[in-house]
């Protein structure tokens, strides 16, 4: 018990409702306890939960980028053109995730310097990206990748666990180092509490911001990459409607949307909720009408978490009191 006292109510919640989701998904199916169909499954969050990881730095400062999946699409034409000239792998990889990091930091400028409003901003750029991916690429798409291109997002370790699985770990791992022990995480958890303190403290508000949004570009250029992979094929709208699932995540993971206060550690265990949620009805054939209903009502959830979790920190009060009253 006092393993689960230390850790956070609200993600404590999510491990309890991921075991509830499985529980309803094994009862949904009875393929879904099978071992390699859970971790081929976990295929299914690997791309959107790299964007959500890039999306949660942005919202911890206050703001918003909801262009992440036009920027993945604008790095998935890249690197078809990549492979299209014979450019091996690891010289690709580095180009598309710094053309994708220009593309967020562009975001960032347009915020930060001319004083727009995030959300305006990325909902143009949202469109102006998915554009630029149409002219780079072309709407017929490119399927005709080397195997090193599609290796990360295609490949089974031992048969079963996939790499793209891997790949996301060590990206989640790094951006909560990143984001909870390093002077970065310090400075933007500050400037999404209160920015006009954290300038007077001596942060450069404006430069911090820029690079939260590169930062989720690249990550959106390394989620191309996985995209390639898993579906063998590139254009101007892949990942299109995606960014429900990213922004669910990050809110339901736990982190303010106004900025300043969540746990990347939040975030990671939501995507293991929505990814066995969407798992379960995927076998049980539900309709996407019905699973987009599912997610915009996960949203509202996650945007209702502080009234919940106050609620919750009530009742457990409630409890001790009556356990006390009770010796």
């Amino acid at each position: 018990m006092t393993v689960f006292r230390r850790i956070p109510q609200w993600e404590l919640l999510l491990i309890v409702l991921t075991l509830c989701a499985a529980a309803w998904s094994s009862n949904l199916s009875p393929y879904y306890l099978s071992v390699d169909q859970i971790l081929l499954s976990t295929r299914q969050f690997v791309y959107p939960g790299i964007l959500a990881l890039g999306l949660a730095v942005v919202v911890v400062l206050g703001e918003i980028d909801i262009s992440l999946a036009s920027i993945l699409a604008f790095g998935a034409v890249l690197f078809s053109k990549c492979s299209e000239v014979g450019m091996a792998i690891w010289l690709a990889t580095p180009l598309v995730i710094l053309a994708c990091a220009a593309l967020g930091a562009f975001n960032g400028v347009l915020v930060t310097r001319l004083r727009l409003p995030s959300l305006a901003v990325t909902l143009g750029t949202m469109g102006a990206y998915r554009g630029l991916a149409f002219i780079v690429g072309s709407e017929y798409g490119y399927t005709s990748f080397d195997s090193s291109y599609t290796f990360i997002g295609s490949t089974k370790l031992f048969g079963a666990l996939p790499v793209s699985f891997l790949v996301f770990l060590a990206l989640a791992a790094g951006v909560i180092f990143l984001m909870h022990k390093t002077v970065f995480g310090r400075r933007c958890y500050a400037v999404g509490n209160n920015k006009e303190a954290a300038w007077i403290a001596g942060i450069d508000v404006a430069n911090l911001k820029t690079q939260a949004f590169a930062l989720g570009g690249g990550l959106a250029g390394i989620a191309s990459l996985v995209w390639i992979g898993q579906y063998g094929s590139a254009r101007g709208d892949n990942a299109d409607g995606s960014i429900l699932l990213v922004v669910t995540a990050v809110v339901l993971g736990g982190i303010d949307i106004n900025g300043g206060r969540g746990s990347m550690v939040g975030v990671v265990l939501a995507l293991f909720l929505l990814g066995t949620i969407r798992n379960g009805m995927g076998l049980a054939n539900m309709a996407g009408p019905t699973q987009t209903v599912v997610l915009g009502t996960l949203l509202i959830i996650g945007v209702l978490r502080p009234l919940i979790a106050r609620g919750i920190a009530r009742l457990r009060q409630q409890l001790a009191s009556s356990g006390h009253a009770g010796n």
